[in-house]
C-alpha cells in the first residue's frame, strides 16, 4: 500500500509540474530570425528607471525608427535625434537649434539604436514565463558579460507568437534598474536613406561640429 501511495505521489508530481516547451537557446534563435524579416523597425517605448538610493521613478516616453548601421530617428520630450550612420543631428526643439556631429566621434553608449539590438548579442542563460499587459510572454535571463561595465543584469521578454521583444530589463553597476516597455513594434520592409536625415526647418539654427 505504501508503495502504491509513493508511486501515485510520484506520478502526480510530474503530472502537475510545468513542462517548458521552449529552451532559452531556441527562443533566442527565433527572436533573431524575427529581426531578419525586416529592413527597419518602428516603435514607441516607455523607459522607467528605478534608482537604488531613491524611491522616485524616472519615466520617459519616446518613439524610435531604427535600422542596422547606426541609422535611427529617436524622438523624446523636447529633443529629436537623426542618424544616417555617418552624421548625427541633435535637434533641441525649444532652443531652435540643431547640432551636427560625426557618428564615429560618439561613444557607443550614446547610440540609441542599440536599445533594440543589445540583447541579441547575449547568450540566454534560462527561460521562464511571465505576464505583462495581459499577455503571456517568454522571459529570458541573459549573460551580461558582453556589456561588462554597463550592465550587471539583463533580461528580455519575448512574444510567444512571433518572438519579438516586448520588454527589456537592465541593472547597471550602481544597482539602478531600468525597464524598457516596447509598444506597437512594427517591421518595416522598405526604408529610404532620407528617412534617417534631418530636413532643415525655417528658423532653426544648424551648428556643424563634424
Amino acid at each position: 500500500m505504501r508503495y502504491l501511495l509513493r508511486l501515485f505521489a510520484f506520478v502526480l508530481f510530474f503530472a502537475v509540474m510545468p513542462v517548458m516547451s521552449m529552451t532559452a537557446d531556441e527562443a533566442m534563435e527565433k527572436s533573431k530570425a524575427w529581426f531578419k524579416s525586416g529592413k527597419a523597425w518602428d516603435l514607441s517605448f516607455r523607459v522607467q528607471v528605478f534608482y537604488v538610493d531613491s524611491p522616485e521613478i524616472a519615466s520617459q516616453d519616446g518613439k524610435l525608427l531604427v535600422a542596422e548601421g547606426d541609422r535611427f530617428v529617436l524622438e523624446m520630450a523636447g529633443i529629436k535625434f537623426y542618424s544616417d550612420g555617418e552624421s548625427l543631428w541633435q535637434h533641441n526643439v525649444e532652443q531652435k537649434q540643431v547640432l551636427i556631429k560625426a557618428v564615429e566621434d560618439l561613444s557607443s553608449s550614446l547610440h540609441p539604436s542599440e536599445l533594440l539590438f543589445k540583447y541579441l548579442n547575449c547568450k540566454a542563460k534560462s527561460i521562464s514565463e511571465g505576464e505583462f499587459g495581459g499577455e503571456k510572454l517568454w522571459v529570458l535571463k541573459l549573460d551580461p558579460s558582453k556589456y561588462a561595465g554597463q550592465f550587471t543584469q539583463m533580461e528580455v521578454w519575448l512574444s510567444k507568437k512571433d518572438f519579438s521583444p516586448k520588454r527589456l530589463f537592465t541593472v547597471d553597476p550602481s544597482g539602478n534598474g531600468s525597464w524598457y516597455n516596447i509598444v506597437n513594434l512594427k517591421v518595416m520592409k522598405k526604408v529610404s536613406a532620407e528617412d534617417f536625415k534631418y530636413k532643415p526647418i525655417k528658423g532653426v539654427d544648424e551648428i556643424d561640429m563634424r
